[in-house]
Parts: C-alpha cells; sequence; structure tokens
C-alpha cells in the first residue's frame, strides 16, 4: 500500500495549516475593546478641538458639522462650553459657508474650551504620545506663488546674473585647445615615435 507523500512529511505540515488558519482568525474573533467610529473619542472637548483642526486644514463644512455633532453627542462633556458649540454649529449648517465664517467657528469653538486644548502638554513635563505639545492650532500653511513682492524680483534678478556670468567666465577662461585636440596631437608623436 502507497501512502500520500502529504503525510510522509509529518504532523508538521498540518501543524503549520492549523496555526496559519488562526493567526487569520486571531483579529477577528479576540475580544477587545469596541471600535468608536473612525477612531473618534467619547469626550466632547477632544471631538471640539478635532473640529478646530479641520477647520484650520480647510475641510468641507460637512465634515466640520459632523464632528461639532458628535462633539454635542458624546456621553463625556467636561471642559466644554455646549452653547458655544451649539452657535458655532448654527454657523456651520448656515447657507454660504465663507473663510470668515470658518474663522468665526473657529473662534466660537476655542472659547468653548475656555481656550485650553485637551491635546496640550501639562505644566512641568513634555508631551508623549499621542500628545501635539502645544495649545496652538495654526492655520494651513499656505506660501504665495510666484514673484509676489520685490524680494522675490531681486533673488530673481540675481539668480539670472549669476547663471550668466557662469556662462560668460566658462567661455571666457576655457583653455585655449579642447580635448579632443589634445588627445589628436599627443597621437601623432606617439605614431612619430
Amino acid at each position: 500500500m502507497r501512502r500520500n507523500p502529504a503525510l510522509r512529511r509529518g504532523p508538521g505540515l498540518i501543524l503549520s495549516g492549523v496555526v496559519a488558519v488562526a493567526a487569520l482568525l486571531v483579529p477577528v474573533a479576540a475580544p477587545g475593546a469596541a471600535w468608536a467610529h473612525d477612531g473618534e473619542s467619547d469626550e466632547s472637548a477632544v471631538l471640539v478641538e478635532q473640529a478646530v483642526a479641520l477647520i484650520a486644514n480647510n475641510a468641507y463644512e460637512d465634515q466640520v458639522a459632523e464632528r461639532i455633532d458628535d462633539a454635542l453627542m458624546a456621553p463625556h462633556k467636561e471642559g466644554v462650553d455646549l452653547a458655544r458649540v451649539r452657535r458655532a454649529q448654527s454657523l456651520v449648517a448656515q447657507p454660504g459657508y465663507s473663510a470668515a465664517v470658518s474663522r468665526q467657528v473657529k473662534g466660537l469653538l476655542l472659547d468653548s474650551l475656555g481656550g485650553k486644548l485637551p491635546s496640550a502638554p501639562k505644566a512641568g513635563r513634555p508631551a508623549t504620545g499621542d500628545e501635539t505639545g502645544t495649545s496652538v492650532v495654526l492655520d494651513e500653511f499656505r506660501p504665495a506663488r510666484g514673484i509676489s513682492d520685490g524680494g522675490d524680483a531681486v533673488l530673481v534678478g540675481l539668480g539670472v546674473v549669476a547663471i550668466g556670468g557662469g556662462l560668460w567666465l566658462s567661455r571666457r577662461l576655457r583653455p585655449p585647445h579642447t580635448i579632443r585636440e589634445l588627445e589628436h596631437r599627443d597621437r601623432g608623436h606617439r605614431e612619430a615615435s
């Protein structure tokens, strides 16, 4: 009677198959903490800070409105003035959302936190983990494109002068003979000797 070659390899093959299947099922079957929607917090202060960050990064108004709604519905509302958050929500909901309105909403949200972001480092210790290390939310940095002022024009002019001067010097100070001429002359001297 002939044995199956897979069985001759022994229990090692079967064991590795069981381990592979178990490794694939562990993330699905393992009990753990409930996952929040998109990793959202259940603290209003954190959600308000996220709304401020969305505004600072020019997010769409519906993204900002959703984050504000989440902040109002969060179970832990400590450290947030909900009246100001509701006023910010009403401004976002009005038609004609613009940069001026977003600045107003950002101000209301920051005021609702009392000017202190939850991610700000505690006094006397450095920021660690996912802490930002600052209590300031800056607007998105968008430098001007092209030549925007006299300083940019001067730098472009100096660059053109430097390139032109380099080309002129390379032409003016070049050696009298090219490499090809020198190689040809050296080959002629070797053949003659």
